[in-house]
């Protein structure tokens, strides 16, 4: 969305005054909302403005988790959020800008010591997220509330993946052959959810390296952020570990056992087969990303392969 400096300073003002502007950039990654880093004269010298352009409901959760949080979650803070403006009409928010460098980046040329430290953290703020809990699993309406309940146990699964793959168009992108197994495999290994059901918990569900944000302090690292909760619902903490340990992360044994030490210390519940189960929850998103309207080649390419590792690994 292009805005003019002059309309940047009036979504600003509230939090910043009469503050120069002195730059704006687009900030990459975003598909839906305008985000933009702004740097100003004054404290405090950047800050991210982003403009909700998909569903005013999405902003008004974002805005209530962010609240919720409170001082425990490393994430961007709200510093001002506002269901509509006089610029665009858009729900709008004024957020913290944090400086640091995404996990994957980092990870990508870690030792294997380094790869223990960042699993840790990232393991220790996962748990952080988890202690948050609900009645029930669901998506949240705008209080944070969850009035209807969701299946996230093999019966859950196998439902949901009849509707991506048999009434959407997921099964024929996956292929029949690939399809049919999927579905005997968690007909016959999709009861091991259960060990890992639990009360339901806040639950990131986009939980991914890129959207994790690390910075190195003195003689270690520190997760500086965790970024874009749009997704957040009440669910199981299995659905954030799957999405974290899609290759290549799961498959670098110093930040998965670092993970495995940092997750428990931090209060967490870890079941014997916690991998495992990781992997067979991570099908919920592997169904809907094949299910969706419109078809994505490398994405499919991606899995294709995953899911029948997920089914080999078994």
């Amino acid at each position: 969305m292009d805005l003019h400096p002059a309309e940047i300073a009036a979504l600003l003002r509230p939090v910043v005054g009469d503050a120069t502007i002195l730059s704006v950039q687009p900030v990459t990654g975003g598909l839906v909302n305008t985000n933009l880093k702004v740097t100003l004269s004054d404290s405090p010298h950047a800050v991210l403005l982003r403009l909700f352009q998909r569903e005013p409901l999405k902003a008004r959760i974002e805005a209530a988790l962010d609240a919720l949080l409170g001082d425990g979650v490393p994430r961007a803070r709200f510093l001002h959020f506002d269901e509509s403006n006089s610029v665009t009409g858009h729900p709008y928010a004024v957020l913290q800008w944090i400086e640091g460098a995404q996990l994957g980046v980092v990870a990508s040329g870690a030792d294997e010591a380094a790869l223990a430290e960042l699993g840790a953290r990232t393991g220790a703020a996962l748990a952080q997220i988890h202690s948050f809990r609900f009645d029930r699993y669901g998506f949240f309406t705008a209080d944070l509330s969850v009035p209807v309940t969701i299946d996230l146990d093999r019966a859950g699964l196998l439902a949901f993946m009849r509707q991506c793959l048999c009434d959407g168009p997921g099964g024929e992108r996956l292929g029949a052959e690939l399809t049919a197994r999927l579905f005997a495999f968690v007909e016959r290994d999709g009861d091991r959810l259960n060990a890992w059901s639990g009360a339901p918990c806040l639950t990131h569900a986009d939980f991914n390296p890129s959207n994790i944000l690390v910075r190195h302090v003195g003689n270690g690292w520190q997760i500086a952020a965790v970024l874009d909760w749009e997704f957040a619902l009440s669910a199981t903490p299995a659905l954030d570990f799957g999405n974290l340990l899609r290759p290549p992360f799961g498959e670098q044994a110093g930040f998965v056992e670092g993970l495995a030490h940092g997750y428990p210390a931090a209060g967490g519940f870890l079941p014997d087969d916690w991998f495992r189960i990781a992997r067979i929850a991570d099908l919920f998103a592997w169904a809907d990303l094949l299910g969706r309207r419109s078809e994505d080649p490398a994405l499919t390419v991606d899995a294709s392969r995953i899911i029948a590792a997920t089914i080999e690994s078994g």
